[in-house]
């Protein structure tokens, strides 16, 4: 693919858009002096930052790569990891959820399963997490490579290595206020960036009835505008995608996943906590329509040069191609900014995720229960880059080793997002649950998850398991072995989880009077 030549006008939007994020990210890091203004801001942001974060948390370089190419793969059924995984779930996180975590005074979820069941659940987790964000930075350096690649020419080293540094600058300073000041300013940038991609290509086509006529009259999109497929879908089967993704995937991802909650935890109350989940929500309607539109575009305007999805067919070059097909300059660079904006704002939230979780799950009460307060924030920055590093390292072989960014990200959750949710449910509605039940919980459901994960090689299963099914059948593994443990242990004293369980007959009463 050849490269383009940005315009003046394009590198000074790119430019203006990098001094802006770096200069609010270095102003906010200026008020960072302890731990808790590090790993939870002091306790200080408004509902309606911590709310835009958690758009751009979610929505970043991986998905704006990803659903595109696998928009191009699969069609519209990929808008329902928004309508399906992500508005209704964080409106239940939203109201059931997050004032528990909140009021338990926790750093990370891991932390509240610890209180909930022991240390070794909480150890389990948090390894097990961090080892997820690691390789979501090394995805996320993938998806900045290919774009950059595809429209800028750059290597993909170079292009890892410039936005490994671009973003460790103020995030080790800064700590969670600033990644979240600088999200909020990014979340503006992305919905305008995506908007103009979709705007300039339905143009182009001729608009959206156009565009459906073109899909349905190719050979090889037969389910392309289904928003569940059928049953016997290679990939996304409609029963897979309301059990895998509805039951599953989706709220353990809002209720569970440290990079997401930690915004929440920051903010000054459980009312505004519940506040940011909702705008979140609201935005995030938007989303299917503005990330998977460029792949059903892209059947129409590059079938000629992507040829029809195959094994070796490379989905991460889908929206650079259209990038620099529609765009003219000066439009060209608001869309890099905003393609910029999925990058940093994505990378600083699983960084900073990770470091909370290796400070206060490991180093405090693992390594050094007595560490000090200025021991920690200074460990919490020195762990930024070595995360960075981690995930520059494993950047390649993921590149190497799956279709898009978006299927490498899913099977890599998939592997946690059951035996969580059936630890988190089991623990915060029932006071049966305990800790013997779930560490049978976390062995029997990561294990279900990897032999199905890699069951074409092991078992010969043709085509594998799709990553739904494994998030289905994992969650439903976990929940038995944390079932089937806690009956066959004795029961943790229903006074010592005051706080950590959903009262059932305190709210009950409540209603009734």
């Amino acid at each position: 693919m050849q490269s383009l030549q940005l315009g003046i006008l394009d590198l000074m939007l790119i430019v203006g858009y990098l001094l802006v994020v770096g200069l609010l990210g270095l102003y906010y890091s200026r008020g960072v002096r302890t731990g808790e203004d590090f790993f939870r801001a002091g306790r200080s942001l408004p509902w309606w930052a911590a709310g835009l974060s958690l758009v751009v948390s979610d929505i970043g370089a991986k998905d704006m790569i990803g659903l595109a190419g696998d928009g191009y793969r699969y069609g519209v059924v990929m808008m329902n990891f928004d309508f399906l995984g992500c508005i209704f779930p964080v409106l239940i996180a939203a109201f059931l959820f997050m004032p528990y975590l909140w009021l338990a005074n926790v750093y990370t979820v891991p932390e509240y399963l610890g209180l909930r069941y022991d240390l070794r659940v909480r150890t389990c987790f948090s390894a097990l997490w961090i080892l997820f964000m690691v390789v979501t930075l090394a995805t996320i350096f993938v998806s900045a490579a290919a774009m950059f690649e595809g429209i800028l020419g750059w290597s993909f080293w170079f292009s890892v290595g410039i936005t490994a540094l671009t973003v460790g600058l103020y995030t080790t300073m800064g700590g969670l206020k600033a990644v979240v000041v600088t999200d909020a300013f990014s979340c503006v940038v992305l919905v305008i960036g995506a908007a103009i991609i979709c705007w300039s290509g339905l143009s182009e086509i001729g608009g959206f009835r156009a565009l459906g006529e073109a899909i349905e009259s190719k050979s090889w999109t037969e389910h392309h505008l289904q928003l569940l497929p059928p049953a016997d879908h290679p990939e996304y089967p409609w029963p897979a995608v309301l059990l895998g993704l509805g039951f599953v995937l989706g709220p353990a991802y809002w209720i569970g996943n440290q990079a997401i909650v930690q915004r929440t935890l920051g903010t000054r109350s459980p009312a505004e906590a519940r506040a940011s989940y909702i705008l979140c929500a609201a935005i995030k309607l938007f989303f299917p329509l503005l990330l998977v539109l460029p792949g059903l575009m892209g059947i129409v305007l590059l079938e000629s040069e992507l040829g029809i999805p195959g094994k070796d067919w490379d989905g991460n070059q889908v929206l650079p191609l259209l990038l620099t097909r529609l765009l003219p300059t000066g439009i060209l660079g608001i869309v890099i900014g905003a393609f910029l904006a999925g990058v940093l704002s994505n990378l600083d939230s699983y960084v900073n995720a990770a470091s909370t979780m290796l400070v206060h799950d490991f180093y405090r009460p693992l390594i050094r229960p007595s560490a000090s307060d200025p021991e920690c924030l200074s460990l919490g920055r020195w762990l930024v880059p070595i995360l960075l590093l981690l995930g520059v390292s494993m950047s390649y072989p993921i590149k190497q080793g799956f279709g898009s960014v978006f299927e490498a990200f899913q099977t890599f959750l998939s592997f946690i997002q059951g035996p969580l949710l059936a630890l988190l449910l089991s623990g915060m509605l029932t006071n049966r649950a305990n800790a013997s039940g779930a560490m049978a919980g976390i062995a029997l459901g990561v294990t279900s998850a990897a032999l199905m994960t890699f069951s074409e090689a092991l078992f010969g299963v043709s085509g594998g398991i799709s990553f739904l099914w494994v998030a289905w059948w994992s969650f439903v593994a976990s929940l038995t072995g944390v079932l089937m443990g806690s009956l066959l242990t004795p029961p943790r004293d229903p006074q010592s989880l005051q706080g950590l369980v959903f009262e059932w007959k305190q709210s009950s009463g409540s209603q009734h009077g």
